[in-house]
């Protein structure tokens, strides 16, 4: 428990609201003596089902639908591109649907959703759970004593039960280069308490019979490579038609839905998906240090070329511009899980942007990465290891030099993850890299973030669809890696964009970086120790 973090805010009832905001938490045992004290504050209403009790924070999309003795829960919001449905509780009697004629047909069903969720049912006080496709919503699971809890922030379950934070996440936090190669997270399904695990995408969680269960559902049949040009051009038809029609649908979730514009990529092809929809779209950048003005420009420019709205918010330079900075900065960070501190102007964004954002959903671009050989462009490589041993994701994970210790440590959080989620049983012919980028940092690093900017105000992305990175991961590497598959889509969705020929290219990205960063992999990889 936060016992510092709990005084304050025992005294600032004014911000009690951001603690754990729009979080949830699912929990055999009793705790309405507690409701409106920390870390609940009176923030989180109770729902009881089955035997367990839902809190879920005020506002937060709560459905659910009873079919034949199973009660199907989804928490947050999802849509479906190939049904056109949007009301999650016909999404959630869809999925009953499904779910009667087989557990196959059920995960089809889930795969076709895109959104930001956990969902799932319980029977006979038994629960099972999964989250939407890159783990945007952060869940994590575990068993102490004789109660289950499943929730959306890890430090909430502390919080309530103080736990006790693991040596080797303390010793990591703190290691000098942690917080290089991609910013805070932990290995595998790690989370800073040994009784706590976290969902993996892919995976299901069953609770049954006393006991924790994973299943991984994802991969679950080799995938179907291009073999030619028209099988490419299918691909890329196919992906755009889906990114289309999320684009459509967000229209109908909410009002005022707004394009994060960035000179990037992943932004241009989310913007082109909305063409002949640019009268209800507005765009937006944000600038909380220099080289972020280069890509507000060449957002702004994009939006102007269609008549969108383009607004940018000028992030204050200085901590003391914030009101309240320190307080709201150790309650985010503890939202985060309390894994390493974070960038003062990153948090300078956050505090700004929820208090002067003007529309009620933010379009997000993350989850790209996932098809385009992150891991390959990170590392400047042309090829990955056909298999990859806990090492190699120890050295895609982090930079750790003469901490050999770490290293050995590390290798074991990964080869525990890799065997309980059965990746290489059910691998197939998928590149193991791209579920490193797609589990670990989007699932892990990603997925904890925006638990975090949920503070800001609502977040959709339309990337977040296992079927729609499926299908782009059928494309060459090389046409991955060379950013071919993201510019044919938005060529295919708006070639007015396409041909203004706009991007920055982010500076980090040198040929010396990723040269060291190869030699790092290559020779960590390598050693015996």
């Amino acid at each position: 428990m936060n016992l510092e973090l709990k005084k304050i805010l025992d005294e600032r009832k004014d911000l009690q609201k951001f603690l754990f905001i729009k979080g949830f938490l699912i929990t055999s045992k009793d705790l309405k003596n507690i409701k409106d004290n920390f870390p609940f504050y009176s923030n989180f209403e109770l729902k009881e089902i089955n035997g367990f009790n839902f809190w879920i924070y005020k506002n937060v999309p709560f459905n659910i639908f009873e079919k034949k003795g199973k009660t199907y829960f989804g928490i947050g919001h999802a849509y479906n591109p190939f049904t056109m449905e949007f009301d999650e509780k016909n999404i959630l009697k869809y999925l009953a649907e499904k779910n009667e004629k087989g557990e196959s047909a059920f995960i089809d069903g889930v795969n076709e959703l895109t959104g930001i969720f956990l969902l799932g049912y319980t029977e006979n006080k038994n629960i099972r759970v999964l989250l939407d496709a890159s783990g945007m919503q952060y869940g994590c699971y575990g068993k102490v004593g004789n109660d289950i809890f499943v929730s959306s922030y890890i430090q909430l379950v502390n919080d309530i039960l103080n736990l006790d934070t693991l040596d080797y996440v303390k010793e990591l936090i703190n290691y000098r280069w942690y917080h290089y190669m991609k910013g805070n997270y932990l290995p595998g399904d790690l989370t800073p308490f040994k009784e706590f695990k976290r969902i993996i995408p892919n995976t299901l969680v069953d609770y049954k019979d006393g006991n924790f269960a994973i299943k991984r559902f994802y991969p679950e049949k080799p995938l179907e490579y291009v073999k030619n040009d028209d099988s490419y051009k299918k691909v890329i038809e196919e992906a755009s038609e889906i990114m289309k029609k999320n684009m459509q649908l967000i229209l109908k979730k909410w009002n005022r839905p707004a394009i994060s514009l960035t000179g990037g990529l992943d932004s241009q092809t989310t913007l082109a998906a909305a063409n002949g929809l640019y009268d209800k779209y507005a765009t937006f950048s944000y600038i909380s240090m220099y080289r972020e003005s280069v890509d507000a420009e060449v957002a702004k420019k994009r939006a102007e070329k269609f008549n969108l709205k383009h607004s940018i918010y000028k992030v204050p330079d200085n901590n003391n511009e914030i009101e309240d900075f320190d307080i709201l900065k150790r309650i985010l960070q503890h939202n985060e899980g309390d894994i390493g501190s974070n960038k003062d102007n990153d948090i300078r964004k956050k505090i700004y942007l929820m208090n002067n954002f003007e529309y009620d959903v933010e379009v997000k671009n993350w989850i790209g990465e996932t098809f385009r050989g992150n891991a390959y462009k990170y590392f400047g490589r042309t090829k990955m290891p056909k298999s990859l041993k806990p090492r190699h994701y120890t050295s895609l994970y982090k930079i750790f030099f003469l901490n050999r210790k770490l290293v050995y440590e590390t290798d074991k959080y990964f080869k525990e993850y890799i065997e309980k989620t059965n990746l290489k049983e059910k691998l197939f012919n998928y590149d193991e890299s791209d579920f490193f980028v797609w589990e670990m940092i989007d699932g892990g690093k990603n997925g904890l973030n925006i638990g975090v900017m949920k503070f800001c105000f609502d977040i959709t992305i339309p990337y977040n669809n296992r079927k729609f990175l499926d299908i782009l991961l059928r494309t060459n590497i090389q046409d991955r890696i060379s950013d071919k598959v993201h510019l044919d889509m938005t060529k295919y969705l708006n070639k007015e964009l396409y041909d203004m020929n706009l991007r920055v290219i982010n500076l980090n990205e040198t040929k010396f970086r990723k040269f060291l960063a190869n030699v790092y992999f290559t020779i960590n990889s390598s050693i015996p120790f």
